[in-house]
């Protein structure tokens, strides 16, 4: 009797220890994994946000041309070094695995939205790069309205993917329960 009991005790556990194998990691687990690669590019922002009103003061401070080059070169230089971390963020969202169809998709679009924002920020990049090269001159002048005129796009473009970005943070915050209780 006392075999019988320990067989179907047995059994049961192995019962159990195959279907928690064949679910996978949870909804929960799978949130929180995506969740704290995510939370990763949001600190990246604020760097980013830095790096901008860092441009905006030293943009105020330029005397001439030549301080114009010079903070137009550092500009280039950060943006460049920052697009350059948030491709291996978006790298490592991508690579993150799961199982969970609606979070695959919040994944994915993660992953679009940081690719749309490298995009702009490139572009950003290679206007402040092309303002290295501007004179004092009317060929600078046309220069400097077209430069002008990428920068507003790509500006644009940031402003709708955070619009992008807020819209499929909020949705899923809301598929894995952050902020209820």
């Amino acid at each position: 009797m006392k075999i019988r009991a320990l067989i179907q005790v047995l059994v049961a556990a192995t019962i159990v220890g195959v279907n928690l194998v064949a679910c996978g990691p949870t909804k929960v687990a799978q949130c929180n994994l995506l969740s704290s690669e995510i939370n990763q590019v949001a600190g990246l922002g604020k760097k980013f946000e830095a790096v901008g009103k860092e441009l905006e003061v030293n943009g105020r401070k330029v005397k001439d041309i030549e301080g114009f080059h010079r903070m137009a070169k550092e500009g280039a230089q950060k943006v460049t070094a920052l697009v350059t971390e948030l491709d291996g963020f978006t790298a490592k969202v991508k690579g993150v695995e799961l199982k969970d169809e609606k979070l695959v998709g919040y994944r994915d679009q993660a992953v679009t939205i940081y690719s749309g924002a490298s995009k702009s920020l490139k572009e950003v990049s290679g206007v402040l790069d092309q303002f290295t090269k501007l004179e004092a001159n009317e060929e600078g002048k046309k220069m400097l309205a077209a430069s002008s005129k990428k920068l507003e796009t790509a500006m644009s473009d940031l402003q709708k993917v955070d619009q992008d970005e807020q819209k499929v943070s909020k949705e899923f915050n809301e598929y894995c329960g952050v902020g209820k209780k």
